[in-house]
């Protein structure tokens, strides 16, 4: 019976911690895409014909 209570115990944890990892990792992915459509936004495009002269 010990055994039991502290396998559910551990399981519980477990899909605490996965959760919890999920939910920041999710927050962090979604700031990381707003800041990189802001600095989108704030570059100027460069004309083809400039891109293919710098190469």
């Amino acid at each position: 019976m010990d055994l039991d209570l502290a396998e559910r115990i551990a399981r519980l944890v477990a899909w605490i911690v996965a959760i919890i990892a999920g939910i920041v990792t999710t927050i962090k992915n979604l700031s990381e895409l707003k800041d990189k459509k802001k600095s989108k936004k704030k570059q100027k495009r460069r004309s083809p014909t400039k891109k293919k002269r710098r190469k």
